[in-house]
């Protein structure tokens, strides 16, 4: 198994190193949106914000948390369904389920080489906010920003997934999953905490796991918080965890017996 994920592993890196310039400037638009950030905090001012005060008050550190964060749900949420979508235009899906593997392993092993790339822009954000923008990251707590890293992955690896048997059965899903990751966005506080929202809309947020996930990472990143500090958001983090990734194998297995069934796997 591990030999198969290396092999997908390797495939994309070498598709990705062969469109060179395609590579290199996603890059460039990372340090542009660090760019823009960094103008709105100078915008803002360098006084803390009273709503960030459990984040040390400051902006562009906290916005730059948001986005590097974000950046790896986002991974999770569209990469499982494209790939859905490309196997059923390209008429690979039905090829690929004769595989001994399930289809769902498949799928996490053919983005190993997003997650790594994601992993890397997550490091990129922090290292180039560092550097030129003057963000601390001195009391970081590591031990925690690892924990709450991994189970931002696991956690929408399965809400992925979950999307990705929905693709399976209604072909085109575009303008729900703008919708769905639209409303994420807003509810949990990527570049906006969620106290400012009102009363009914921080009880919606709440039920969104990238809000544990951004306000943990935040607080391990900024505060140096310790991973017993952080037993609240871990421990609700690790349940998400758990129920998505049952749900989507599960779910996604269904959807594939509901296409062979129906024949329709491969209309699209």
């Amino acid at each position: 198994m591990l030999r198969l994920a290396y092999s997908f592993f390797r495939r994309d890196a070498a598709i990705a190193f062969s469109y060179r310039f395609a590579f290199f400037a996603q890059f460039t638009g990372n340090i542009l949106l660090l760019g823009l950030l960094y103008y709105v905090g100078q915008m803002i001012g360098p006084q803390a914000l009273p709503s960030l005060d459990r984040y040390g008050g400051n902006f562009l550190a906290f916005a730059l948390v948001g986005v590097a964060l974000t950046d790896t749900v986002m991974v999770s949420l569209i990469s499982f369904g494209q790939q859905v979508r490309e196997a059923q235009t390209t008429g690979t899906l039905e090829a690929t389920l004769m595989s001994p593997v399930p289809l769902w392993v498949i799928l996490i092993f053919s983005s190993l080489w997003n997650y790594f790339l994601s992993a890397f822009r997550f490091v990129l954000y922090l290292v180039v906010g560092a550097l030129m923008y003057g963000l601390h990251l001195g009391q970081a707590h590591m031990g925690s920003v690892l924990i709450i890293f991994a189970l931002t992955v696991l956690c929408f690896m399965g809400a992925g997934m979950a999307w990705a048997a929905i693709v399976l059965v209604i072909k085109r899903g575009e303008a729900l999953m703008t919708l769905i990751v639209t409303a994420v966005l807003v509810l949990s506080g990527v570049i906006f905490p969620p106290s400012v929202l009102p009363g009914w809309l921080r009880s919606l947020g709440a039920l969104i796991p990238l809000t544990d996930a951004l306000d943990g990472m935040r607080i391990a990143l900024l505060q140096g918080a310790s991973p017993a500090e952080l037993a609240g958001p871990i421990g609700r983090l690790t349940v998400f965890s758990i129920v998505f990734l049952l749900l989507g194998v599960i779910g996604f297995d269904q959807a594939v017996r509901i296409g062979r069934r129906n024949g329709s796997l491969t209309q699209y």
